[in-house]
């Protein structure tokens, strides 16, 4: 292969694997290749280190845990737009964890929210309030 030849096909790639690119992806993909490398395929998550995201509710429901859900590192650094990362959280939030009546994440609000990510994810993860009795 020609040294043009590399050329032309390195700035391809790096065309095909930009943001701008990657954020047009259907979010069933967009979640298989951003977070179904640590959380598996099915959303289960690894024991306490990374959470089961079937399981979202009682996070969602504690105070701050709608904000945290964005801070986390893997989520708020993941290498998407801000409207694509809001549909991607409405994504695992309503049809992985079926939460309902939940008012989706907006592209402005992610964009402020990823902008101080957690330095202490597993540290600052919101105390779910205990069930009413």
């Amino acid at each position: 292969m020609r040294r043009a030849d590399c050329l032309v096909l390195i700035v391809l790639l790096a065309l095909l694997t930009s943001a701008s690119a990657r954020a047009e992806i259907p979010v069933r993909e967009a979640f298989r290749l951003h977070c179904s490398g640590c959380h598996g395929p099915d959303g289960r998550g690894v024991d306490r280190f990374v959470p089961d995201l079937r399981a979202l509710a009682p996070l969602l429901a504690a105070e701050g845990g709608r904000e945290y859900l964005v801070r986390v590192p893997g989520v708020a650094q993941a290498p998407v737009d801000s409207a694509a990362l809001a549909e991607l959280l409405d994504f695992v939030v309503r049809e992985m964890s079926g939460v309902e009546g939940f008012d989706g994440y907006g592209a402005k609000e992610v964009e402020g929210l990823r902008r101080r990510p957690l330095l202490d994810p597993v540290g600052s993860r919101p105390v779910p309030r205990p069930a009413p009795r």
